[in-house]
């Protein structure tokens, strides 16, 4: 009986002790898995911690919108950008940042890129939150699931605003008289090229219009330089209500201006054009001392295809017949001799 409840006990120690082993073996598993765990959940804050420093740090603006459209990210960079601050961004359409710049097609152009490739990068403009505009640079992602699916679209913008503005500068001295900021010689022979070209094709006309200011040395001599340039300026305003909106008004420098006029049905459409010019700049200008300064205008006119094929024929046949106006006493226009007929 005593061997019997020895046997007992030790089958009862060595089951207790088998137990407390598996127990132990368990726990330190169970904590082992309980560190990694923590580990790893550490490891996944830091790096959320991370993205999010990064996201808030950069130099460039990011702003995250869902499928919805709506804003459902902004970090400090677009904030600075826009003008907006990250709360008033949230859940809005991006449309409040239009600027008007950009039509229809632009945008329509956009989203082609962006559902085909999933990508898209270009140039826009935005308006801030006090109204004024900047330039971006920017570039778009679709953001999609395992099932591809978009749920996020993940724009970048780099401010260009300055570089846009250095270039626009750059454009008026190349392009713009700096006096009366119409377009100069350069401009104009390349939007008559363009004349010429759109009107061989739709077999329209255009009209070349070269003009001189009858009595403006008289005015400088009068009232000086100033008034001289307050003059020009007037008279380049003036034009300018008076053409069309296709057409151009240049100054080639001094008291000399060019009218072109662009995709005219007839002959007749030029003239009348000439009659209100001549009419414009013979009214007086006010300058010095609320004084009238008189001018008028000598304009020559050249009609292509009649008149010359080329562009500089016909400027040089309009610049010829600008001087025959002169000749024949002034505030008055003579057209080029047709060789055609018109």
């Amino acid at each position: 009986m005593a061997g019997l409840l020895e046997i007992s006990l030790a089958v009862l120690c060595g089951a207790f002790l088998a137990a407390a082993l598996t127990a132990w073996l368990t726990f330190r598993h169970v904590a082992r898995i309980s560190r990694l765990l923590r580990l790893r959940a550490h490891k996944e804050a830091s790096r959320e911690h991370l993205v999010a420093k990064v996201f808030d740090a950069t130099s460039e603006g990011i702003l995250v919108v869902d499928r919805n459209m709506r804003i459902v990210e902004a970090n400090r960079a677009f904030s600075a950008m826009s003008g907006y601050a990250r709360s008033e961004l949230l859940g809005q359409h991006p449309r409040i940042m239009q600027s008007g710049k950009q039509d229809a097609e632009f945008y329509q152009a956009m989203w082609q890129g962006l559902l085909g490739s999933g990508h898209w990068q270009g140039k826009v403009w935005d308006k801030r939150r006090d109204g004024s505009l900047f330039a971006a640079h920017l570039t778009l992602s679709a953001v999609r699931d395992g099932q591809g699916r978009v749920q996020q679209y993940f724009g970048l913008f780099t401010d260009i605003t300055e570089e846009c503005a250095r270039q626009e500068e750059i454009e008026q001295l190349a392009f713009f008289d700096p006096l009366t900021r119409l377009p100069n010689r350069r401009l104009m022979e390349d939007r008559l090229q363009q004349a010429l070209a759109f009107a061989t094709r739709t077999e329209k006309l255009v009209a070349v219009c070269l003009m001189d200011l009858d009595g403006f040395k008289l005015v400088n001599d009068t009232f000086g330089h100033e008034a001289g340039d307050a003059v020009l300026v007037e008279v380049a305003g003036r034009l300018q209500q008076v053409v069309r909106a296709n057409d151009t008004v240049a100054r080639l420098g001094g008291d000399e201006f060019v009218l072109l006029l662009a995709g005219l049905g007839d002959v007749g459409e030029a003239q009348e054009i000439v009659e209100r010019t001549l009419a414009t700049v013979r009214a007086p200008v006010r300058v010095a001392d609320d004084q009238p300064a008189l001018v008028s205008a000598s304009i020559g006119l050249a009609i292509f295809p009649y008149d010359a094929q080329l562009a500089e024929d016909l400027l040089r046949r309009s610049d010829a017949a600008m001087y025959a106006a002169k000749r024949q006493g002034r505030n008055r226009c003579k057209r080029a001799q047709a060789r055609h007929g018109s």
